[in-house]
């Protein structure tokens, strides 16, 4: 029976595979590569020249006056819990090429890249953290953040008119550091390219209620039951030794 499942799943994926292959031959920018993440990139919608997307404009006769901007980190690496998926993702795929062939299916159907594929992060250790080309996401939006509202930072920088917020994770740090330097780039006097030093502020992950809201309150909550066992322990103990002659 388990054989039999196996092998249903093993034409079920191959047949995914070989719709794909048919997608790929009638459209042939599509690639299944690019649907494979969780989010998508900040430069995905970069150049975007279909009618599905109308970015956002200051209307005519208004003038900003102030940018409240929340925005997620660039790209970074897969976090270990994701290498690990991924690797067993590799693994699974592998076997299901492997049973494909005991059983005389058509190869060519199968994309070339799936066959033999292995994670990119195969033997990595550590994870999550912003990589290169996240850096230049945020510094290209900090950027585009200047020249769309170049009114807003006519003034010289104070980090109380400026402020920049970042959780305590590296790679959101490192993200708002990134930012920073593309919002600020020829503003100062440092190096050549006339950087400036600012300020990034975080707050404590326990205690981080504006960008860590759900993660506190889960926190909170946790905390809750642990000092209500205790409470319920605490006067069990009582109890018991209130009993003892």
């Amino acid at each position: 029976m388990e054989k039999k499942n196996k092998n249903a799943l093993t034409i079920v994926c191959l047949l995914l595979f070989s719709i794909l292959a048919d997608s790929n031959a009638q459209q042939e920018d599509f690639d299944v590569r690019n649907y494979l993440s969780t989010v998508s990139r900040y430069g995905v919608v970069k150049n975007v020249a279909n009618s599905t997307f109308e970015p956002s404009d200051v209307p005519n006769g208004c003038t900003p006056i102030h940018l409240n901007l929340v925005a997620r980190h660039g790209t970074r690496a897969p976090t270990k819990k994701r290498m690990r998926d991924l690797d067993r993702l590799a693994a699974h795929l592998k076997e299901l090429v492997r049973d494909a062939k005991e059983q005389g299916l058509a190869l060519e159907e199968i994309p070339a890249w799936l066959q033999g594929w292995e994670s990119p992060w195969k033997d990595k250790v550590k994870g999550g953290e912003l990589i290169i080309k996240g850096e230049e996401e945020l510094y290209d939006f900090g950027v585009r953040t200047r020249e769309k509202f170049a009114s807003l930072f006519n003034e010289s920088y104070h980090p109380d008119i400026y402020t920049i917020k970042a959780t305590q994770i590296p790679r959101a740090s490192a993200s708002a550091v990134a930012y920073g330097m593309g919002l600020f780039s020829g503003t100062g006097t440092l190096g050549p390219g006339r950087k400036r030093a600012f300020a990034v502020v975080s707050e404590s992950r326990a205690s981080d209620t504006m960008l860590l809201s759900s993660t506190v309150a889960r926190t909170t909550r946790i905390l809750e039951k642990v000092k209500s066992l205790l409470l319920i322990n605490s006067r069990n103990l009582f109890l018991t030794r209130s009993l003892i002659p």
